[in-house]
């Protein structure tokens, strides 16, 4: 008799505290919410009556750390969630996380970051040549009076036809007309001396200009082939007046 009432008291403690066992809540915070390719996120857990935790970081990766952190390899907006979990209930929350590209091109996997854009167009008789130099300001000078660098440096060229330097797919044309909505050059120098013309220098044969706009905000991303089967990736991301 002592025993089962042993056992009934055991029962009904059990009960109890289980009835009072605390629903977990899943909480966390990240120390920046946009970043670039490749620079680390820390997560940081402010989870309450969780035992075990598991991370999606959206891009296909996830940790079952407390407060991990996180390296994104490619661009774009990622919801990240916490499960914060018992062995009976689970919480979970979420954030989002935009990875951004960096302003450089990319030649032969070196990257050479774009400091400065200078843009120029000429009035043809259905349209306009847009002339977009990415550079790095530190490296080269531009002279105005001769439309041109000088100094030793790395450069990204496009050369878009347009009525205006509207949003869209600017795909190559190697044709000499000029056809609206084309690119009709594309082109890097790399350690290149814009005094004597001596340098490397890769030409397009197939390629495209994504532009996308809001108001004078532009986003350039470019991606041709050279002659040599090289490909070559830009990106740039700037504010362009058009009162030029």
């Amino acid at each position: 008799m002592r025993n089962f009432k042993f056992l009934m008291i055991l029962a009904v403690a059990a009960i109890f505290f289980s009835g009072c066992a605390k629903d977990p809540l899943a909480l966390f915070s990240a120390d920046k919410d946009v970043v670039y390719v490749g620079d680390e996120v820390t997560f940081t857990n402010a989870s309450v009556d969780a035992d075990t935790y598991y991370w999606d970081f959206g891009d296909g990766k996830s940790s079952t750390e407390f407060s991990p952190k996180h390296t994104y390899e490619a661009a774009g907006t990622y919801t990240v969630y916490l499960h914060a979990n018992t062995k009976k209930n689970a919480s979970v929350a979420s954030l989002t996380i935009t990875v951004k590209k960096h302003n450089e091109f990319v030649v032969n996997n070196i990257h050479y970051p774009i400091t400065a854009v200078k843009t120029l167009y000429e009035d043809l008789p259905d349209g306009r040549n847009y002339n977009l130099y990415f550079y790095n300001k530190d490296e080269l000078i531009y002279n105005p009076s001769e439309e041109w660098f000088t100094g030793r440096g790395n450069m990204l060229e496009v050369e878009l036809y347009a009525t205006s330097l509207e949003a869209g797919t600017y795909r190559y044309n190697s044709s000499l007309t000029p056809i609206l909505g084309t690119c009709g050059w594309l082109e890097t120098l790399t350690d290149y001396d814009f005094d004597t013309d001596n340098g490397s220098e890769r030409s397009a044969i197939s390629g495209s200009v994504v532009v996308t706009k809001n108001g004078n905000n532009y986003t350039f991303d470019v991606e041709f082939t050279d002659d040599n089967g090289q490909k070559i990736t830009g990106y740039a991301e700037c504010t362009i007046t058009l009162t030029l």
